[in-house]
């Protein structure tokens, strides 16, 4: 008796079945699911109350406190989260960034090595970004995922958040299929692509390297540095030059995604250059859209605006070839709004997702009358930007 209740297949298939069941609700959680922007999700965090006072205190700082994270009934423990943001530093609702590995380096999450979750205070809409993000990748952008999350930290409705899929060197290497070297554009002066100069150093102050492991700085800035001499140096009419350091094809349609968007604080920001990764593959760097809560800036925003006052773009829109491009990336993300009026759905769903949960957000700083007509100017824009742009492409054509 004791044989056949306890025999080896027996007990192979019983094992099975446990097995079965302890990895099922695991492996039925994928980033597609954690990304999945037709849901809101909710963030719990776990964290010592002191704490999460500190965190509020040095909102300015990086320093990390250990937490727990829980998503769909997975809970991920010993979680670095830390202030995160430049001009979205806030200290009644900060910005947070997650890290898996900064405790464990070999520990992720999903896949994932961290997680962004965005405080939405500098757009009264609470969906710009999470909106230009799906343009880029429905015309062809690499760009990062992001979905709606109420965040709740030790049981108290910490307000709207946004997921954002962080840029590092898991996302890169995805997106772009094979090794390199990531960089991240840091906004220190106003800067215009125009020519650094000889020191590496220059290069490192404006991108600063995201990669692991120890990189000399000629491997790192040597070919950006060469890449920004031939943006300025290459002899009119071979412009075409800059390909071998920078992806011209990807860039284009990204900029033309963009400068359709008025976005105002991008690679032709006002400001000078913003908001984007760089990386590198050989010696070719292809360009990573970043942070995109100031894109549908206005109906009538100059396709153009920043372009003359940066070197790479001036001299890209001299060279007749990469002109046709750029008025044909343009045409393009215009037609991917337009198509099935998939703009204006594609505000309508994302604020009809998110409304309640903003309305409940006591520590948003848009006021409830501010959010809804942020909406609304939105819904304008959809409606009547590619009206505006049709007429700026004209003198291009």
């Amino acid at each position: 008796m004791m044989s056949s209740l306890f025999s080896p297949a027996r007990s192979a298939a019983a094992l099975a079945v446990i097995l079965a069941c302890v990895s099922a609700p695991a492996s039925a959680q994928t980033q597609a699911d954690l990304f999945d922007d037709t849901t809101l999700h909710t963030v719990e965090i776990v964290i010592h109350s002191r704490d999460w006072s500190d965190l509020h205190e040095h909102f300015r700082s990086n320093d990390h406190y250990p937490c727990d994270v829980i998503w769909n009934g997975l809970r991920m423990r010993n979680v670095a989260v830390r202030s995160r943001g430049n001009g979205s530093r806030y200290q009644n609702k900060p910005g947070l960034e997650l890290s898996f590995d900064h405790y464990a380096s070999q520990q992720r999450f999903l896949g994932l090595r961290g997680l962004v979750l965005d405080n939405l205070v500098t757009d009264p809409s609470m969906i710009r970004e999470a909106t230009a993000m799906a343009l880029m990748r429905r015309v062809g952008v690499p760009a990062p995922r992001e979905a709606p999350a109420r965040v709740f930290v030790n049981g108290a409705y910490a307000g709207l958040y946004m997921m954002v899929e962080p840029v590092d060197t898991v996302f890169a290497q995805k997106a772009f299929e094979q090794p390199g070297l990531l960089f991240e554009y840091r906004w220190t002066y106003p800067f215009f692509a125009s020519f650094p100069g000889e020191s590496l150093d220059a290069y490192a102050v404006l991108f600063e390297s995201r990669n692991l492991g120890v990189h000399s700085m000629v491997e790192l800035y040597a070919p950006m540095r060469e890449m920004f001499r031939t943006i300025n140096e290459a002899p009119e009419g071979a412009f075409a030059q800059v390909d071998s350091y920078l992806d011209l094809t990807s860039l284009v349609r990204a900029l033309g995604a963009s400068t359709f968007m008025a976005e105002w604080d991008g690679v032709f920001g006002y400001d000078g250059m913003n908001n984007f990764y760089l990386y590198r593959t050989g010696e070719q760097a292809h360009m990573i859209p970043w942070d995109r809560d100031q894109a549908f800036h206005a109906l009538d925003y100059p396709l153009l605006a920043g372009v003359d006052q940066n070197v790479l773009g001036r001299r890209m829109l001299e060279d007749p070839a990469l002109r046709a491009a750029y008025v044909q990336a343009v045409t393009e993300a215009m037609a991917a709004a337009q198509g099935d009026g998939w703009l204006e759905r594609e505000f309508t769903r994302q604020f009809a997702l998110i409304r309640d949960a903003a309305l409940a957000d006591a520590l948003k700083i848009a006021t409830n009358e501010e959010f809804e007509q942020a909406f609304a100017e939105l819904v304008t824009f959809a409606r009547k930007r590619p009206a505006f742009v049709q007429n700026e492409l004209i003198p291009l054509r």
